[in-house]
């Protein structure tokens, strides 16, 4: 399991390190303040399967995202959750909710390869058997978008939750657009506790 899991932290650490790599060697060509026309207003929804570190679970997640760009540079953001599982470390199921909403910050690094960091304040909601619990905490981001092609953008980064109790990971995301304003991602992220992936929709406005 923990050789799965380095595998993967190694290749989500060459996925972000691929599109930083040019614009580190060519500062000249760098323009911050500006932008690269990405999308970040848009709604999305999908499912995520994996481990949770808040609950600790194995669980299926489904969920709804948006953005909304007040100017080229800052967006705000929000989510809501719905997840089900399997109490880690137990036995009995999990159930409740996650609520998110935050603001995020993009900038262009160079032609195509934006930086983009976000911080959100998140409430997690959850039941298991008679009992249950709600915990707030954080989740920063910090990391880069990549236009790969005119049809499919890459990103990765790392986050740091602080639900609770506190994990840091990567994460990566591929985003292909099959129409003029609806992609189709995947996504995952690696923690030390968490280990997730997942398959959404996105429509940009």
């Amino acid at each position: 399991m923990k050789a799965r899991k380095y595998s993967a932290v190694l290749l989500l650490s060459a996925a972000v390190a691929a599109p930083v790599t040019p614009a580190l060697a060519d500062p000249v060509s760098t323009l911050p303040g500006r932008d690269n026309a990405f999308s970040y207003t848009y709604l999305q929804g999908g499912v995520d399967i994996g481990n949770l570190r808040n609950p600790r679970a194995d669980a299926d997640t489904v969920y709804v995202e948006g953005s909304y760009a007040l100017d080229p540079n800052l967006h705000v953001r929000g989510g809501l959750g719905y997840y089900d599982g399997d109490v880690r470390r137990g036995s009995g199921n999990i159930y409740g909710h996650r609520i998110s909403a935050g603001v995020g910050f993009n900038t262009l690094l160079q032609d195509g390869l934006d930086f983009v960091a976000s911080g959100d304040v998140v409430q997690v909601r959850q039941k298991s058997g008679g009992s249950s619990a709600t915990d707030t905490g954080v989740d920063l981001r910090g990391g880069v978008r990549h236009r790969t092609t005119d049809r499919l953008q890459l990103a990765g980064g790392a986050f740091h939750e602080n639900i609770d109790r506190s994990d840091t990971g990567l994460y990566g995301e591929a985003l292909f657009n099959v129409q003029q304003n609806l992609d189709v991602g995947a996504r995952v992220q690696v923690g030390d506790d968490i280990g997730t992936f997942g398959l959404f929709g996105r429509y940009n406005f």
